[in-house]
Parts: C-alpha cells; sequence; structure tokens
C-alpha cells in the first residue's frame, strides 16, 4: 500500500518580485506530487502600497497564476488583524492539511500561530537574518513559535548560529538548507545572444561590472558608485550595470551624474534577460549591508561570473574568499574598487574563479537537492505538533 499523499500548505507573503518569491515558486511547481499536494496562501496586508511597480513582478504573478494548486489570497486585513489567522486557519481545516510551511513574515506569525492553533505540524522556514530591531517582544514572540516548530529550515549557518545563541534550541531541530537554482536556467546562453546584447549597449571592447538587486538602501548600491571614479582611473574601459528597479534609482543616478560617470554607468531596470546580462559581465558586485543567502550570488557563480561581496550575513557561505571571488567590508567603497580592479586586471585569475564558481554552484545550489531536501523535512515533521 503507498503512503498517503500529504497536504502542505505554504503561508507566504504578496507575490511580487524577490528571491524567496522565486525560490517557493520553484518549491511549488517541483513538489513531488506522488508525495505531497501542495496549497499555497498569500497574505497582503492592507497597509502595503500596491507592489506592481517592475516587469519582474508581473512576471512572478503570471507564473504563480499558472501553477495547478489551490491559491487562497487573503488581502486587506490589517498587519496586526487577527482576521489574517481566522482565514489562514480555515483554510488549514477546508484543505485538511497536514503540515504548514511557514515562510517570510506573514508565514512566520499568522502561518505558525494558525498551526499551533489548528494542532498542524509546522516547517518555520527562516529567509532571512533575524531581529534587526532587537524589539524583546519580538524575541519572545519568535522564540515561542519557534519551540512549537517541528522543523526549523535555515538558508545558511549564520541565521542558525544566531538563533541558536538567541533561543538556546538544539542544533537537531534545525535543517541548513541553501537555495537552489535551476541549472539548464543559468548556463551561459547562446554566444551570439550575448554578443548581440554587447552590441545594443555598447559594451563592445569593454569591461563590465554587474550589480542586481533592488535598488534600495540596504543593498549598498551607492558604494559601488562610489567605488566607480577611482575604478575607471585604473580601468578606463570598465562600464557599469545596475540591474533592478526601486525607490533609491533616481538618487542613484544624480550620485552618478554627480561623481561625473554616468557616461560609464547604466541603469536598466528590472529584465529578463539577467543570465544574458551576467554573460557579458567579467565581475559582479554585491555591496549589501545586510545578506541571508542572496540568489543573485548564486546566479553569477552558475553563469561563471567571479563576484566581488560585501562579509555580511550568509554570503561568505556563498562566496568563497579567494576561490570564488572576493569579500570586501560593507560600506567601503576603496575596499569594493581595489577588488574590482585586481579582478579586472587579472583574466587568469577570473577564469579561474569562474571555473571554481561554476562547479561549487553545481554542486551546492541546483534547485532539485533544495527541493528534495525541503520535502524530506516535510516527512520528518509529520506527526510532531507543539
Amino acid at each position: 500500500m503507498s503512503p498517503r499523499v500529504l497536504n502542505v500548505l505554504v503561508v507566504m507573503g504578496p507575490v511580487a518580485q524577490g528571491g524567496a518569491e522565486w525560490q517557493l515558486y520553484e518549491l511549488l511547481r517541483r513538489m513531488d506530487r506522488s508525495r505531497f499536494r501542495p496549497v499555497l496562501a498569500s497574505v497582503q496586508f492592507s497597509s502595503y502600497k500596491e507592489l506592481t511597480i517592475g516587469e519582474g513582478d508581473r512576471v512572478i504573478r503570471d507564473r504563480y497564476d499558472a501553477l495547478d494548486l489551490p491559491h487562497y489570497r487573503i488581502n486587506g486585513h490589517g498587519r496586526n488583524s487577527s482576521r489574517n489567522l481566522r482565514d489562514l486557519m480555515r483554510v488549514i481545516r477546508r484543505e485538511k492539511i497536514d503540515i504548514v510551511h511557514a515562510n517570510l513574515y506573514a508565514g512566520e506569525t499568522f502561518g505558525r500561530l494558525a498551526a499551533v492553533l489548528t494542532g498542524t505540524p509546522v516547517v518555520t522556514h527562516k529567509r532571512g537574518m533575524p531581529f534587526k530591531s532587537r524589539k524583546p517582544q519580538n524575541i519572545l514572540v519568535d522564540l515561542l513559535l519557534n519551540l512549537c516548530s517541528s522543523r526549523i529550515i535555515v538558508v545558511n549557518h549564520a541565521i542558525r548560529r544566531q538563533l541558536q545563541r538567541l533561543h538556546h534550541l538544539p542544533a537537531a531541530r534545525f535543517s541548513v538548507i541553501y537555495p537552489g537554482i535551476d541549472p539548464a536556467l543559468w548556463s551561459r546562453p547562446d554566444a551570439r545572444a550575448v554578443a548581440a546584447l554587447r552590441r545594443t549597449l555598447g559594451l563592445d571592447g569593454k569591461q563590465v561590472v554587474t550589480t542586481v538587486g533592488r535598488l534600495r538602501p540596504i543593498k549598498g548600491q551607492r558604494y559601488l558608485l562610489e567605488a566607480v571614479p577611482q575604478i575607471l582611473r585604473e580601468c578606463p574601459e570598465a562600464r557599469f550595470l545596475f540591474v533592478g528597479h526601486g525607490v533609491e534609482e533616481a538618487v542613484l543616478r544624480q550620485q552618478a551624474g554627480a561623481l561625473g560617470v554616468d557616461g560609464a554607468t547604466h541603469f536598466l531596470g528590472s529584465r529578463a534577460d539577467v543570465r544574458e546580462l551576467l554573460a557579458v559581465s567579467d565581475v559582479f558586485v554585491m555591496p549589501s549591508l545586510s545578506e541571508a543567502s542572496p540568489v543573485a550570488l548564486m546566479e553569477a557563480a552558475f553563469c561563471g561570473v567571479p563576484s566581488v561581496a560585501t562579509n555580511v550575513g550568509g554570503i561568505p557561505e556563498i562566496v568563497r574568499e579567494g576561490e570564488t571571488g572576493l569579500h570586501v567590508p560593507p560600506r567601503d567603497a576603496g575596499a569594493i574598487a581595489s577588488a574590482v580592479v585586481s579582478l579586472l586586471s587579472e583574466p587568469d585569475r577570473r577564469l579561474r574563479m569562474s571555473k571554481a564558481a561554476v562547479e561549487r554552484a553545481h554542486s551546492t545550489f541546483d534547485i532539485n537537492r533544495t527541493v528534495h531536501r525541503i520535502e524530506g523535512e516535510y516527512e520528518r515533521a509529520v506527526g510532531q505538533r507543539c
């Protein structure tokens, strides 16, 4: 007799462009339907502004809409409204849910509470560095909900260490599962397409430095811009691609003009051809002030682009210093400039890092491996209640 198919409720925030949202899409798309029946609940609070501000947001919403599964949209309640909890409990009972998979703020608060109150095992997925605010009440609530979690998935060892220090939870409660990328989608594209893109962007004969991410203060793009004049003094043929949109775009454009480097910088907005843009790149830069396990670094690695990245959060677990890229301190434009110049000036070193990055990406950051391990956590959680 074959085992019963388990009903899994994945709880997340609103569907919008972001690394965690794409990871959840891939999980829902690839989940083994002979063992699991996925159900999705996305929670959008009434205080949220309209989130569709770029092509990437529209693309991911279309992808979610095309998934063959029940999707409950819990919209319009306040951030602290008990109606969010009520609606999730109704979904759990209606769909006869066996396991709740709690993600992001909405999942980690209302999703976990709904699971506890209905006696449903819950797998908590910690995708970000905890407690930037350090508010005691936040730490206490999270501790209580972690104690009621059957399993806790974290996306890097840095988060596991922080949570263990804060909550003194046993190591056996945690599983470190890195995010994953589809190797078939992130291998190098056709050389003719790459050459055409290079011509379109005016990059023939240029060295290309690329960063990908929402344009927000926490992403630190201003420090890369501050580094550009120093890089150009050493590497005058360098050009800089800023891929992504966000609230800082106007400020960053103004900064580029004030620095006199607007002719060497390209703000490309949200793009569907990130793989091709990485393929024309010589160096990838992630100047973030805080990160968990940024998928953009994994994408660069699959494309064979060595990275210069700040040594914050889980980044050192993705970029191996001196092997697949270089680490720099956060908020240090001089260090970014020196690291980028050193890579642009040493093509043999870049090639060695490129090969090492691809090998590590395939061995560690394959989405199929990620999904398989998450499915294993579901099976471990069955029967474990608070």
